[in-house]
């Protein structure tokens, strides 16, 4: 088995946590700048891309917060997950990406998350 590591990503946005919350946190959204096509099957999400479906829990969910995932067939202490935090005196708003890779695809992997946050800021125009 390949070594797994936890990749920690941090992008700022101006714009406001509840705006940003609806991209990470539900089906829509989701579709806007992560997967081609996300969908809600038995309380979890079918995230498609190149048609091919991958299973995910939410584990958890907090309003203008954050939102955690994990691939059923990924091992259970692995997730995803999307959180945000407002700067008090700047007002930037910090999307902090969290998953887990083969350490050998880390630089695939952050490359892949910066693309899909650049059409995500487009979306936004942030």
């Amino acid at each position: 088995m390949e070594n797994r590591v936890k990749n920690k990503l941090e992008y700022l946005f101006h714009c406001s946590p509840k705006l940003l919350y609806r991209y990470i946190s539900n089906p829509s959204g989701l579709e806007e700048w992560f997967a081609e096509q996300v969908n809600l099957k038995q309380g979890n999400y079918i995230f498609t891309w190149d048609d091919s479906p991958r299973e995910a829990a939410l584990e958890e969910n907090k309003l203008n917060s954050h939102t955690r995932f994990r691939w059923l067939d990924d091992p259970d202490e692995e997730f995803f997950e999307f959180r945000l935090r407002q700067d008090e005196l700047t007002g930037e708003v910090s999307l902090t990406i969290t998953d887990f890779c083969d350490s050998e695809e880390q630089e695939q992997n952050q490359r892949l998350w910066d693309n899909a946050v650049n059409a995500l800021r487009t979306r936004l125009g942030a």
